[in-house]
């Protein structure tokens, strides 16, 4: 007998029901939430769902919440990160453009 998930992995249980695109949301969803992530005390893969929101680390046994699919660093932290990005990129961009020459007829030359 073959399998009938093949495609859709465990949507497949929805059968021919609620249309194509949604079932495959749905397994898209369920493939994040039901593996594994990075633990944000340990950087272990070790952190998976217990609840909705809810996660746990089975290497250092830390338990905290977060959203409902995937663990996701607090707004603060990404705030943080987007900014530390901004300016390196600002840097970049500085380091890019040519600095504007003296003037050959500066004040300085005239004095």
């Amino acid at each position: 007998m073959a399998r009938r998930t093949k495609k859709v992995g465990s949507s497949g249980r929805l059968g021919a029901r609620y249309g194509v695109r949604i079932r495959k949301r749905i397994a898209d969803i369920e493939v994040q939430s039901k593996g594994r992530h990075e633990c944000p005390e340990c950087k272990a893969v070790a952190v998976r769902r217990e609840a909705s929101g809810i996660w746990h680390c089975s290497h250092c046994g830390v338990r905290f919440a977060s959203s409902s699919y995937m663990p996701t660093k607090p707004a603060a932290v990404r705030r943080e990160v987007a900014e530390v990005l901004e300016e390196k990129a600002a840097k970049e961009r500085e380091e890019l453009e040519p600095e504007p020459e003296a003037e050959e007829g500066s004040e300085e030359e005239k004095a």
